[in-house]
């Protein structure tokens, strides 16, 4: 069997798994409101909690095999590797550690951008390292955290 450099076979089905989520959030992008999708997925949207630091190392390397397999898969995504994406696909598969979706925005001069990372047991997991330049959402009626 050949198989591409850097893989493994212990990848594998986390490629797979990711490959087949991917889909269902491409879908769900379309069809779903963003709650709806996010709770289908098992990765509610959470609009109350403050971001702690991010983390990476913390997590054990079954979680960092999955997270390096939603990335392959999302690098060649032909609708784009967005942080939306990625943090409903990686949230789905870590769903067992009632990770919840977090989205803030940032503005700048000529535009206003927006971040979505995930949030498991406080600690932020976000492949693009970027949570401090953004402000969480905060639910209607609520002020956002600093």
């Amino acid at each position: 069997m050949i198989r591409p450099a850097g893989w493994r076979p212990a990848e594998m089905p986390w490629l797979v798994a990711a490959l087949l989520l991917a889909l269902v959030v491409e879908a769900g992008l379309r069809l779903l409101s963003l709650p709806r999708l996010a709770a289908l997925l098992g990765v509610p949207l959470d609009l109350e909690s403050a971001p702690t630091a991010s983390a990476k190392r913390l997590l054990p390397e079954r979680l960092q095999v999955r997270l390096h397999a939603v990335r392959r898969v999302l690098r060649h995504w032909p609708f784009g590797d967005t942080c939306l994406r990625h943090a409903l696909v990686a949230g789905s598969l870590m769903r067992r550690l009632d990770p919840v979706l977090q989205v803030g925005v940032a503005r700048n001069a000529d535009e206003v951008r927006a971040h979505a990372w995930l949030l498991v047991n406080g600690v932020v997991i976000d492949p693009w390292f970027a949570v401090a330049s953004y402000l969480p959402l905060a639910a209607p009626g609520q002020e956002a955290r600093q």
